[in-house]
């Protein structure tokens, strides 16, 4: 599918109803707005970003071990 709009005045744009059909979007709702070269990426959030993190994460630990662990491996893969 895609989707041709106008940028409006003020950079708006309007979010078409046959989008909107396929990725449903509540007026208020909040969305991320990423640059990704010279493309525009608009993601979708969820209500509530930080109970949607927290299932997301439920397994993992942040201990001070495994964030050393994590740095260490980090470093040694930009190399």
């Amino acid at each position: 599918m895609l989707e041709v709009v106008e940028v409006a005045d003020k950079y708006r744009i309007t979010i078409t109803r046959s989008v909107r059909k396929v990725v449903p979007l509540k007026v208020g709702q909040k969305v991320a707005i990423v640059p990704f070269r010279d493309r525009i990426l608009v993601q979708p959030l969820p209500e509530n970003p930080e109970e949607k993190l927290s299932e997301l994460t439920k397994e993992v630990i942040f201990d001070r071990e495994t964030r050393k662990k994590a740095s260490k491996y980090l470093l040694s893969q930009g190399k």
